[in-house]
């Protein structure tokens, strides 16, 4: 073997211990707690923000499960930004179905920067009634107790934010079903590991809840409306107060669109470029997790030997391990076994997306092309 092969030998090696370590640390962070602060059904106040835009085929029941929770009191902020959005429809017939619940719908018309999210979420801000907030995306699908257990997060002393992990919904295009594979086999995966690595000083953005105090502390919401990763910089921020961060073993849906390949690989390469950006060191290191590019190295440069072919075996399995685990046993999830037999795939092209993200800082989001600066900053393509 040459001096090559043996580089890759080291590295599969490194990348092996990597998913060893990423399903110990998913079994210890989704096993349950007896010392975890049991939900109530009443305590202090929330406020749910909802920045809005569109329908999909599960608007209802997404926007529903914030509607029925076994909680009280809390108040439901639905933002919109276009008074013409067919999302506001539904948004009335709801109100009337659920007269009990303190639901307002507030028209956001204003372009406070270039994160649409964070200007519908600094419109709606003024109208929050409670000092627990929680920033909810339109299409997360949450169980009737997911209020009740992030008000027990908050019981701790020193807790300034939470989030949850999620999973992927029923994937019904190739695209969708290799986005579902993507969280269930190298996101999650990651979470649980920086979680016992390091400190967690960054949120998950389908749904995070933070103190009004907090939120206060870090100069609110303006300080984060040119930037891509507000999810990142709102746990970063909060972190750099003493606050503690943390991320809750409570799974929440996502509805997963019906992306075409396209459309996954056009986000995968924001989402590797912005954390490239945040966390420059961790996701050089990221570069370690390819295994099967590793295998597949020593395979040629040992010219196809027999025993070499066994490592590529030994790191399919290994990969579809963890797979396998992140996506039933930690987030309770439905990918379809033919969705598996596309990890091989999804893995060549992280590493080819991994390659890209160095190559340039342009990303698409929202249907407009922008450039993300040295400091996470969104800026208008040229």
């Amino acid at each position: 073997m040459g001096t090559m092969t043996y580089l890759f030998f080291l590295l599969l090696t490194a990348a092996w211990f990597y998913q060893f370590l990423a399903l110990v640390c998913l079994g210890r962070f989704f096993r349950p707690l007896a010392s975890s602060a049991p939900p109530v059904a009443t305590g202090p106040g929330i406020t749910v923000f909802k920045p809005l835009k569109g329908l999909s085929p599960l608007s209802r029941e997404c926007l529903t499960s914030f509607l029925t929770q076994d909680y009280h009191s809390y108040q439901v902020l639905f933002g919109v930004r276009d008074p013409d959005d067919p999302v506001l429809a539904l948004l009335r017939e709801l109100a009337r179905a659920h007269p009990r619940c303190e639901l307002s719908v507030v028209i956001c018309p204003e372009d406070l920067g270039l994160n649409p999210k964070i200007s519908t979420l600094r419109q709606l801000m003024p109208r929050a009634r409670y000092d627990l907030l929680v920033i909810a995306d339109g299409d997360v699908l949450v169980g009737p107790d997911y209020l009740a257990q992030v008000a027990a997060a908050f019981r701790q002393p020193g807790v300034g934010l939470v989030s949850c992990p999620y999973r992927a919904g029923p994937s019904r295009t190739l695209g969708s079903a290799l986005e579902a594979l993507t969280i269930a086999a190298d996101f999650i995966p990651s979470v649980a590991v920086a979680h016992y690595v390091e400190s967690v000083r960054f949120a998950l953005g389908a749904t995070m809840a933070l103190t009004r105090q907090a939120l206060t502390a870090i100069g609110g919401l303006a300080p984060l409306a040119d930037f891509l990763a507000d999810d990142y910089q709102l746990g970063f921020r909060v972190a750099q107060t003493g606050l503690q961060v943390k991320i809750l073993p409570y799974v929440v849906e996502t509805c997963n669109p019906e992306m075409s390949c396209r459309d996954y690989l056009s986000h995968q390469l924001r989402w590797a470029r912005t954390y490239r950006i945040c966390r420059p060191a961790g996701y050089l290191a990221y570069g370690i997790t390819h295994a099967l590019v590793y295998s597949l190295a020593i395979l040629l440069g040992a010219g196809l030997a027999p025993w070499a072919w066994g490592l590529v075996a030994a790191t399919l399995v290994l990969r579809g391990a963890l797979a396998g685990f992140s996506e039933r046993r930690g987030l309770k999830g439905s990918l379809p076994l033919w969705a598996f037999a596309l990890l091989p795939a999804k893995d060549l092209l992280a590493f080819g997306l991994w390659l890209a993200s160095f190559l340039g800082s342009r990303v698409n989001w929202g249907g407009r092309s922008f450039r993300v600066t040295p400091e996470g900053k969104l800026a208008p393509s040229k």
